[in-house]
């Protein structure tokens, strides 16, 4: 896959979350007292389930599928 076609909705992505994130906490921080105490580990349980799959892909890597095996 070429990597224009990878980088650009990555950082699309990345650009949209953080916004919401920063206007999410902006709009809340004020009706809602200590907002910091839920958001924080919230914010924290999203980063840490993104990252899954990025430690899962070394065990991945190995693996060739059955078209794969056949073309050699």
């Amino acid at each position: 896959m070429p990597g224009r076609m990878v980088t650009l909705p990555e950082v699309a992505g990345g650009l949209v979350c953080s916004v919401g994130l920063a206007l999410a906490g902006f709009a809340l921080g004020s009706p809602i007292p200590d907002v910091d105490r839920w958001l924080l580990p919230l914010v924290g349980l999203i980063v840490t389930v993104s990252l899954i799959p990025l430690a899962a892909s070394p065990y991945r890597g190995g693996r060739r599928t059955k078209a794969e095996e056949v073309r050699g």
